[in-house]
């Protein structure tokens, strides 16, 4: 018996970290669906539909409720508008910039998170939360850098307006989120999003894809592998670890899709960038051992 809590253990920290690697396939399912000729609005419209059915079907399997009625509202404006920018500055910068680094910028939230915490709801600016944030603006000024010769610079403010948009979203939902069915508030959140992506690719005349077969499994793969899987691994590893060491052990994903885009997409990345990430992802790791707020909603936020 006395077994089972580090097996437990175990199992929760291969959860997480199984996550975090499939959430790192976003950007490299991103280059490689241009390169299937697909626009921004017709691969996220089909990703977060198909991921808002199969969500919704586990909630069915797992028999969890609808999220209260009062809650709905709120839930759709994470989808609908937080997730919406959030996705659409993300993937937009993929156009401009190599996945590595747009997965980085990302990885500066934490740091937005913890001002903007501080600035709105009063929290403790501790001097650990400054070093982080220190650190943080470091790295991604070496991140930027090794990038302002080789990308246009539209690339580098898409990528950091997607660690904005997503920091909007984890204030807003740490307010929201917590008590809430976690898997069926995530499939609400998707359908909202799958709406309003859906909508817009309608009116643009981008909702109409030419099938063909590695499209079809390339959209597949990018709403089961790297949306539906990840966020029902993540839920369920972190009901064994706990929301802190979920959060660090996520730190994994913008690794993961480093790595990943090195081998898959052939991308290389100066060592300027690299010590820029490892600044990013130490940063992280502070705010995590401080008490960061974004832990408080982990269990429940989908990503980008």
């Amino acid at each position: 018996m006395p077994a089972a809590a580090p097996n437990r253990n175990a199992v929760g920290v291969a959860l997480v970290i199984g996550s975090a690697v499939c959430f790192g396939t976003l950007g490299v399912f991103g280059k490689l669906a241009y390169r299937l000729g697909l626009t921004t609005p017709q691969l996220l419209s089909y990703r977060f539909a198909l991921a808002a059915v199969l969500l919704w079907l586990a909630a069915v399997v797992i028999r969890q409720p609808i999220p209260p009625r009062r809650s709905l509202l709120g839930l759709a404006i994470m989808g609908g508008a937080g997730y919406v920018g959030q996705s659409g500055s993300y993937f937009s910068a993929l156009h401009f910039i190599p996945a590595s680094t747009n997965a980085l910028l990302l990885y500066t939230f934490p740091v937005v998170v913890t001002l903007l915490a501080a600035l709105l709801f009063r929290e403790a600016l501790t001097w650990v939360k400054l070093a982080a944030c220190a650190l943080a603006f470091f790295g991604t000024l070496l991140v930027v850098e090794a990038q302002l010769h080789a990308a246009p610079p539209i690339g580098i403010v898409l990528g950091l307006g997607s660690a904005a948009f997503y920091s909007g979203y984890i204030l807003y939902g740490s307010r929201l989120l917590p008590g809430l069915p976690p898997v069926s508030a995530t499939a609400t959140i998707m359908t909202a999003a799958a709406l309003v992506w859906g909508t817009y690719a309608a009116v643009t005349g981008q909702l109409a894809v030419v099938w063909t077969a590695p499209r079809a499994a390339l959209i597949g793969s990018f709403a089961l592998l790297g949306t539906t899987i990840p966020v029902l691994t993540f839920i369920l590893g972190l009901r064994l670890v706990g929301p802190s060491r979920a959060a660090i052990l996520s730190t994994f994903e913008p690794a993961s899709t480093v790595l990943l885009a090195v081998i898959i997409l052939g991308e290389v990345a100066s060592p300027l960038q690299y010590l820029g990430g490892a600044f990013i992802i130490a940063s992280v790791l502070l705010l995590e051992g401080s008490g960061w707020v974004a832990s408080r909603v982990l269990a429940q936020a989908t990503r980008e």
